[in-house]
């Protein structure tokens, strides 16, 4: 084969004709892909696992306590936005953003937002411990003494961070460690609290 005979008029329609559709494909392709909206526009970085769900499970009624014996339920909170982390001092990662949940506290907790902390520790009074070894002061401690939050909200493992809005309906979750701290996690607070 020469390479004049390469270089054909043949050649070069069919070379035209497998560009075209493979630029017709793209096309379609990204037409197709939905742009970003709300929520979708911050699952990225150590955000990027943010999900929301289609139907979303019913807030807990469950009573959570305090290390001094105060009782607390989830419904304590309507009328704000929360960010209820599930947590134990055994799990790594969760130790991990403590700290960075307690700066979000610091940063953006008031009348309109709040991190909540469920402990599934053995005790209250190891969580406690925690948080004292830890100098964590700005979170409230709360401790699931049954463990059953784990299964009424279907979590995937530990740590799981969920968003309730408001009047109390889950807005979205992310399970696992997340940088509470970054430019993106503060954008999210300002845009589920405006």
């Amino acid at each position: 084969m020469s390479l004049s005979s390469f270089f054909s008029v043949a050649n070069a329609i069919r070379l035209m004709l497998v560009v075209g559709l493979l630029a017709v494909l793209l096309v379609v392709v990204q037409s197709c892909s939905q742009p970003k909206t709300g929520l979708d526009l911050y699952s990225k970085g150590s955000l990027k696992n943010l999900t929301s769900l289609e139907t979303p499970p019913a807030r807990p009624s469950m009573v959570f306590t305090s290390p001094d014996g105060t009782e607390m339920r989830l419904s304590d909170y309507e009328g704000k936005v929360i960010l209820v982390n599930i947590w134990a001092t055994w799990c790594p990662p969760c130790i991990a953003e403590m700290p960075m949940l307690d700066e979000l506290q610091t940063k953006k907790g008031g009348e309109r937002f709040e991190v909540v902390t469920i402990s599934l520790d053995r005790s209250v009074e190891e969580a406690a411990k925690w948080f004292k070894e830890n100098n964590i002061t700005n979170l409230p401690l709360w401790h699931d003494g049954t463990y059953g939050v784990s299964g009424k909200l279907a979590l995937p493992g530990l740590p799981t961070s969920i968003f309730y809005n408001r009047q109390g309906r889950e807005i979205a979750r992310i399970p696992g460690e997340v940088d509470w701290t970054s430019e993106d996690a503060l954008a999210l607070i300002d845009y589920l609290t405006e």
